[in-house]
Formats: C-alpha cells, sequence, structure tokens
C-alpha cells in the first residue's frame, strides 16, 4: 500500500486485507486518514475509526483517473492533492460496500465469467460485443486483467453483507 502524506494527513492508496486496513488506521490514529476502500464498506470502517475522514474507490479506475470520493467531513485539499495527483475526484454523498462504479464493474465482470463458463462466447468476443454493443471503453476480461484480487474480494464481501447469489464467484474468477 502506498500513501502520501501531508498537513498531518494520509491518504493511503492501494490494495489491502481489511486487517490491514485497519491496522493502518490504528498505526495512524493521530493524523486525518482519507483511504482507498474500493473492496469494502466504508460504513464499517467510519464507525470503527474516527480518523477515518473520508474514502475513495481508486482499484478499479481506468485511464483518465476517474474515481469515486466520499467525505466524512469535506476536505478542499484533500480534493486538491488528488488531483495534483492525476485524479479526477468525484464526490459521492451515498456509500456502500464497493461503491457505484467498482459494484458495478465487477458485477458485469462476473456475467462474462459465467459466460465464459457456459460456453457461450470466448473471452475476445465477450470484450468485443461489450466494447461494440454497448460502447464500453473496454471489454470485461480487459477491465479485470491485473484486478482479479480485488473482483474476486468485492465480490465475495458483497456476498457477505448481501446474502445474494447474484454476487457469488464464477469458478473460473480466482
Amino acid at each position: 500500500m502506498t500513501s502520501v502524506s501531508f498537513s498531518n494527513k494520509i491518504i493511503q492508496f492501494g490494495f489491502g486485507t481489511k486487517v490491514e486496513k485497519k491496522n493502518f488506521l490504528k498505526d495512524h490514529s493521530d493524523k486525518d486518514v482519507f483511504m482507498d476502500l474500493s473492496c469494502y464498506d466504508p460504513a464499517e470502517f467510519y464507525n470503527e475509526y474516527p480518523n477515518l475522514k473520508g474514502c475513495f474507490a481508486a482499484l478499479f479506475c481506468d485511464e483518465e483517473k476517474k474515481i469515486e470520493i466520499h467525505f466524512k467531513e469535506r476536505n478542499l485539499e484533500v480534493l486538491s492533492k488528488l488531483n495534483e495527483l492525476g485524479f479526477k475526484p468525484f464526490e459521492v454523498t451515498i456509500i456502500s460496500c464497493g461503491f457505484i462504479f467498482p459494484r458495478t464493474i465487477v458485477q458485469i465482470i462476473n456475467e462474462a465469467h459465467y459466460a465464459l463458463e457456459e460456453n457461450v462466447a470466448s473471452k475476445k468476443d465477450i470484450d468485443r460485443a461489450m466494447k461494440y454493443g454497448v460502447n464500453y471503453p473496454k471489454g470485461p476480461f480487459e477491465w479485470s486483467m491485473g484486478r482479479e484480487t480485488y473482483v474476486k474480494v468485492l465480490l465475495d464481501e458483497l456476498y457477505q453483507k448481501t446474502n445474494d447469489k447474484r454476487y457469488l464467484a464464477s469458478k473460473l474468477i480466482k
């Protein structure tokens, strides 16, 4: 996990287990922390760690580096720092496990894996259909490349939180 420190604030980027994220917050209890919680439920962290002042979802951002961000307490200095780092944050007011975009994209990726599992089409054909059929910038397999762990963790978190079978990961997602 990477972090940027400034003015008694820390912006923590990258993936980590829930335990690693919580340990980071414990270890930095004297600072205001803004943390990437793409794969987890921010409410769970806000309730337990008063030093968590905001969270964002950057693990699934594209080349344009658009990220969702939620503030417990709005902070223009953090928005400015994220812009300085090349991100394009947009604020969301309602938070849930996986934010909006990551939660949506992992379901699309999971459905694509189910289609592959059922021999509906090849990876290449599924990617092409999503790019040219619905004008997505990438196909689901292209989008998940290098992000397989995040996809699996978020699907597992969503299933644990909701007990909804639509979040059960395809056996092809490792």
